[in-house]
């Protein structure tokens, strides 16, 4: 399903915008009818000005597809052409940017710009090299940690047989990744946790993962997978962080 946030600066006062402007998403990108979602967001020209933006009234969308085309430069120049229609404004004046900020940044009227430079870490472990992973990645300001497992300071396995214990121990370590790249546990937007047992472990997982985020209360998912890469874990947990 598309995703459009979009920002119009000096935006008409129509209770209708949001929804024409769903529609001509819906046909550019072909989605079919009600697949895109929209949030649209008014800002004062004033506002704009005084923020440090120029005397006019330009158009931004943020852009997130499942599957953006190769060459995005085509689709953005006619998603602004359409969007610039509903809004009676000049397609240069709408900038598309395609999320996520790995899949490169289009802007001003299809005019293609390099997306953020990538930060990385590594946490040594064997896999790493093996697979061809890092522990985590930054991109802009969006963080994403690699499934963790258990392992203490010195690489051995942590908590064998206490899935409390053990994760517990995955958020230490998650914790540890984003502290590298500059980000802290306040900043986890979702979490995913991937469970061996989950009738048997469930209640000593969700208590170690309240004690540390319970605070941030961040969107989550806890499954029951078959096996993991070693016999003795139990639970494996992945992070996604934003630091805007």
């Amino acid at each position: 399903m598309p995703i459009l946030d979009i920002t119009v600066v000096g935006a008409p006062d129509d209770l209708t915008l949001a929804s024409r402007l769903a529609d001509t998403a819906d046909r550019v990108l072909h989605a079919g009818p009600g697949r895109t979602w929209v949030r649209l967001h008014r800002l004062a020209r004033a506002d704009y000005a005084e923020s440090g933006g120029e005397a006019r009234e330009p158009v931004f969308v943020s852009l997130l597809l499942a599957h953006a085309p190769p060459d995005r430069a085509p689709l953005a120049r006619e998603l602004a052409t359409a969007i610039a229609e509903v809004v009676d404004r000049p397609s240069a004046s709408v900038h598309i940017l395609f999320e996520p900020p790995g899949a490169g940044r289009v802007a001003f009227g299809g005019v293609l710009t390099p997306a953020p430079e990538r930060t990385r870490v590594t946490s040594g472990a064997k896999w790493e090299s093996i697979v061809g992973y890092s522990r985590a990645v930054r991109a802009g300001d969006h963080i994403a940690v690699t499934g963790t497992t258990s392992f203490d300071d010195e690489g051995k396995p942590f908590g064998e047989g206490d899935a409390y214990a053990q994760a517990k121990r995955c958020l230490v370590n998650i914790e540890r990744a984003l502290s590298g790249l500059g980000a802290s546990l306040d900043h986890v937007v979702r979490t995913r946790m991937f469970v061996t047992d989950i009738a048997r472990d469930w209640e000593a997982i969700g208590r170690a993962h309240a004690e540390v985020l319970g605070h941030v209360r961040p969107a989550t998912t806890m499954v029951e997978i078959e096996a993991l890469i070693e016999p003795w874990m139990l639970v494996e947990i992945e992070a996604d962080a934003f630091l805007g």
